[in-house]
């Protein structure tokens, strides 16, 4: 019996098709699925474009910004350090009164005399030839300006001591006359006395006697600013005028000297501090 179909037929369902065997269903356990792989999305051209443009700006403008924000702030702190240049020789004018001599002194700004002091009275400007004593005046005139001076006394109540703003014409002149000070300071230091600024007494207050006869430390320094023409000089004493210190006959000479060495570091002690306190005050202004 001859077969109706053409040579070479395979029937559907049998192995060599490539289909199911013969009795096989796809339902049945011993032939999986056939596994597929879905095929990604292309990448948006859109998003990539937009990636590129953040790290455009990320690499390229960001920088740009902060050199041109750099820039900025390197000609504002100029034009703020041109601006306090030129406020430094007229902050003696032009800063209050209370700034220039504040109301007190803590104890932690006082070295080791470790005091308190309380300011008594501000007095007027006065000419540098008012502001020393005569003997003193002709070493400090020449390129001395205008003088201001506070009293001030520890809050003890046992000394006093008169704080004198120097103005001098240039830069060099108070380097000068702060040097000169210092001089007298040290060739008076067997003396009795060795006074720089003349005393401001302060009626109404313990300062009330403060004289040139009661001063007996003194001393000097700089403010240091850009071209400063500060310096500062004070004097030191006790607030009893009835007590004389360090006045004593040989052979009891050296106890004088150590009666009166207080007075004078006391002097160089508010020097350093007030001179500190007043470059602080003007640099931030």
């Amino acid at each position: 019996m001859h077969s109706s179909q053409p040579p070479g037929y395979t029937p559907p369902g049998s192995s060599a098709y490539g289909g199911f065997p013969q009795g096989a269903s796809p339902t049945s356990p011993e032939v999986p699925y056939p596994s597929y792989q879905s095929t990604p999305p292309a990448k948006s051209k859109g998003r990539a474009r937009k990636t590129f443009g953040i790290l455009l700006m990320v690499f390229g403008v960001f920088p740009l910004l902060g050199s041109a924000l750099t820039v900025y702030k390197t000609i504002q702190d100029s034009k703020e350090q041109n601006s306090n240049d030129a406020f430094i020789p007229k902050a003696w004018h032009n800063l209050r009164s209370d700034d220039i001599f504040p109301a007190r002194f803590t104890s932690r700004t006082v070295g080791d005399d470790a005091k308190v002091w309380a300011r008594q009275g501000i007095a007027e400007g006065a000419s540098c030839k008012e502001a020393f004593s005569a003997d003193f005046s002709g070493n400090v005139a020449d390129g001395c300006k205008f003088v201001l001076r506070a009293t001030y006394t520890d809050v003890g109540g046992e000394m006093v001591a008169t704080i004198g703003l120097v103005v001098a014409n240039t830069p060099g002149a108070a380097e000068a006359i702060e040097s000169r000070i210092e001089r007298i300071q040290s060739d008076a230091v067997g003396s009795d006395r060795a006074t720089a600024v003349r005393p401001f007494a302060v009626p109404g207050t313990q300062a009330a006697a403060w004289s040139e006869k009661m001063g007996i430390g003194g001393a000097a320094t700089q403010v240091y600013l850009p071209d400063s023409p500060y310096t500062v000089t004070i004097t030191t004493g006790p607030t009893d005028s009835a007590r004389p210190v360090g006045q004593l006959p040989e052979p009891w000479a050296f106890i004088g000297f150590e009666e009166r060495a207080p007075y004078r570091n006391t002097a160089k002690a508010l020097a350093a501090i007030y001179a500190d306190d007043l470059r602080r005050t003007v640099l931030g202004k």
